[in-house]
């Protein structure tokens, strides 16, 4: 397979959402990982990104929220809002009797939406307004946030996990109990309010966001429930 049609096709899918510096390094590894077919053409939806050799769900999680899809049918794929996220959109835009694309482009509909109203066990406050921020500017350049980041490279299923192993990891949802962080098992991890801090916090955000990078301890595996708990107490 020729890099460079490869390289241009995804170029025009991903409209430039990284550094210079690191940009072309990711689509390099990137390459190395899935088979492209430039023929086919830019991808017309997120899910597109499915259809590629070799680029699997785990691989789709992590790509997707950085991937923009100019004009595409669902304005969603324009945005920074993952797909997982795309139902408490929609729910907000019938709950407000109006479309998504109304929702993104009207800020006074998206005023009278109530936050709290969309908590989930899955979801908390913190990801909520995160969504609503997301929303406010859909299509918006990342590139000052982006960095390249790579789990463990011997961790690849829950099968994997040992307690006491500590690994890099990712902040994908805050709520009143915790944090749950994706650790690259295809299973996030719970990281208890108790085990984020040395100190007393009344509130995971008072010191986690979204998307945030932290090390984790593994405290304990349940592989038939498939729960995983983490901890981030003295880890450095």
């Amino acid at each position: 397979m020729e890099r460079e049609p490869a390289l241009r096709l995804i170029d025009k899918t991903f409209n430039n959402n990284f550094t210079e510096e690191n940009y072309h390094e990711f689509i390099i590894n990137l390459l190395d990982k899935i088979d492209i077919e430039p023929e086919k053409g830019a991808f017309k939806t997120r899910k597109d990104l499915l259809k590629v050799k070799r680029f699997g769900d785990k691989a789709f999680e992590q790509a997707a929220g950085f991937l923009r899809i100019k004009d595409a049918a669902n304005p969603l794929d324009a945005s920074a809002v993952h797909p997982e996220s795309y139902g408490i959109v929609e729910k907000m835009a019938k709950d407000m009797n109006c479309t998504v694309n109304d929702l993104i482009q009207n800020k006074e509909l998206r005023a009278q939406i109530k936050p709290q109203n969309y908590i989930t066990e899955k979801f908390g406050l913190p990801t909520i307004n995160d969504i609503l921020k997301e929303l406010e500017k859909p299509g918006r350049d990342p590139r000052e946030k982006f960095e390249i980041f790579e789990f463990d490279q011997n961790v690849h299923s829950i099968d994997d996990l040992i307690a006491g192993m500590e690994l890099p990891g990712i902040v994908t949802n805050i709520t009143k109990f915790g944090a749950f962080v994706d650790i690259g098992v295809h299973q996030d991890g719970l990281v208890h309010i108790s085990q984020i801090a040395d100190r007393f916090i009344a509130d995971p955000s008072e010191v986690l966001k979204l998307n945030q990078k932290v090390k984790v301890r593994i405290l304990e595996v349940d592989k038939p429930r498939k729960r995983i708990n983490l901890s981030m107490k003295g880890v450095q």
